[in-house]
C-alpha cells in the first residue's frame, strides 16, 4: 500500500497556489512594477494542479471502500469551501454594488450568479449587478479562478469509470496514452483556431476538461506505474526538464503535460521532507478559491494606488493565507474528518 506521507505534494500544491496567487495579482492589477513576478508563470501554471490531481484522486479513489464513498469524500473536500466562497460574495459584494440593496438582491444578474456558481457553471454568470464595473478592471468577474472547478468535478465524475477499465485492461498504459493523445490534439486544434481565427469561443472550448484530461491523465499514468518510475527516476528527470523548457520556449504542448508529471513526481518523492511543513494545514485549496475576490475588493477600495506596490502586494498575499487557513481549521478540516 502506498504511503501517503513519503511525499511532498501538500507543500507543491501551496507553492503552486501561491504562484497562481501572484499570477492573477500581476494580470489583474496590470501594475507595471510587478510585470518582475511573470517568470513565475513560466515556470508554473494552473495544469501543475490537474497533474496532481489526476495522481492524487487516483490514490483516493483505490483508497476508497466504495464509489458511493470516494464521491462522499470529494463533496465535503470542495463543496464547503466552494459554496463559502460564492454565498460570501453574492452577499457581501452589495456593500461595492452601485446598485441599492433592494436593487441588487432582486436583480436578475444576482439570481443566476448564485445558481450558476453554485452549479459550477461560472461562465454562464461571472459577474454580479453593479460590482467591479470601472474601468480599473479588466472584466467584472468576481472569481476569475472558478472555472477550474467544473473541469476538476467533471474529471472526479469519470474517475471511477477510468479507473474500472485501468484495472481490468491488460495494458492500461495504452489506454492512458490514447486518452493523452485524444487530449492533447483537442487542445492544439483548439488553440490554434483560436489564433487564426481570433474568436473566444475556441479558447474557452480549449480550456475544457478534454483539453484538460492529457494533465489528468499524465498524473494517472504516473500513479499507475510509480513503483517503475521511482526506479528510474533520476535517468528519467533530466529529459523530462528538458521537454518542459523546450515546449515552454516555442509554445508547444504536446509532450508538456508528460514532463510535467514527471518533474513534479521527481520532486514529490526526492523532496519528502519538505511535506512536513503541511502539519499547519492544507491551505492551498481555500488560497485558490478566495484570492480573486480579495484581489478585486482591494483594487476597488483603492489599496495599490494609496500604498506602495509591495507593501499592498504583501498585505494582499498575507490576507489570502490568513483567510485560507481560518477557512481550513473552522470549515475544510471539520468537514473533511466528519464521518
Amino acid at each position: 500500500m502506498m504511503k501517503t506521507r513519503d511525499n511532498c505534494f501538500g507543500f507543491l500544491r501551496f507553492v503552486f497556489a501561491l504562484v497562481i496567487v501572484i499570477a492573477h495579482l500581476r494580470v489583474l492589477t496590470r501594475i507595471p512594477e510587478l510585470e518582475s513576478t511573470r517568470f513565475l508563470s513560466l515556470i508554473v501554471n494552473r495544469t501543475a494542479f490537474f497533474v496532481i490531481s489526476g495522481f492524487l484522486i487516483m490514490v483516493s479513489y483505490d483508497h476508497s471502500e466504495s464509489i458511493r464513498h470516494f464521491f462522499r469524500k470529494r463533496a465535503r473536500r470542495i463543496f464547503p469551501a466552494y459554496i463559502t466562497v460564492i454565498l460570501c460574495c453574492a452577499v457581501f459584494l452589495v456593500l461595492l454594488s452601485s446598485y441599492s440593496p433592494a436593487a441588487y438582491y432582486t436583480h436578475p444578474e444576482w439570481w443566476r450568479y448564485v445558481v450558476a456558481n453554485l452549479g459550477f457553471m461560472n461562465f454562464l454568470q461571472p459577474s454580479l449587478p453593479g460590482v467591479f464595473e470601472d474601468a480599473m478592471f479588466v472584466n467584472s468577474s468576481v472569481n476569475a479562478a472558478l472555472w477550474t472547478q467544473k473541469v476538476e468535478v467533471g474529471f472526479y465524475l469519470i474517475v471511477p469509470i477510468l479507473a474500472y477499465i485501468l484495472h481490468k485492461s491488460k495494458r492500461p498504459w495504452a489506454w492512458l496514452l490514447g486518452i493523452y493523445l485524444c487530449s492533447v490534439v483537442w487542445s492544439n486544434v483548439f488553440m490554434w483556431l483560436s489564433d487564426h481565427t481570433g474568436k473566444p469561443m475556441y479558447l474557452f472550448l480549449e480550456h475544457q476538461l478534454p483539453g484538460c484530461l492529457s494533465y489528468f491523465a499524465a498524473g494517472m499514468f504516473a500513479y499507475q506505474y510509480k513503483d517503475l518510475f521511482m526506479k528510474y527516476r533520476h535517468l528519467i528527470i533530466l529529459p523530462a526538464i528538458a521537454i518542459v523548457v523546450f515546449e515552454k520556449m516555442t509554445g508547444m504542448s504536446w509532450l508538456q503535460p508528460a514532463g510535467n508529471a514527471a518533474v513534479l513526481l521527481w520532486c514529490a518523492y526526492s523532496l519528502p521532507k519538505l511535506n512536513r511543513l503541511e502539519c499547519l494545514g492544507n491551505f492551498s485549496y481555500g488560497m485558490y478559491l478566495y484570492h480573486c475576490p480579495i484581489l478585486m475588493v482591494m483594487m476597488s477600495l483603492g489599496a495599490f494606488q494609496a500604498m506602495n506596490v509591495w507593501v499592498a502586494s504583501a498585505c494582499f498575499i498575507g490576507i489570502v493565507i490568513a483567510l485560507a487557513a481560518l477557512s481550513w481549521y473552522t470549515l475544510e478540516k471539520r468537514f473533511i474528518n466528519k464521518r
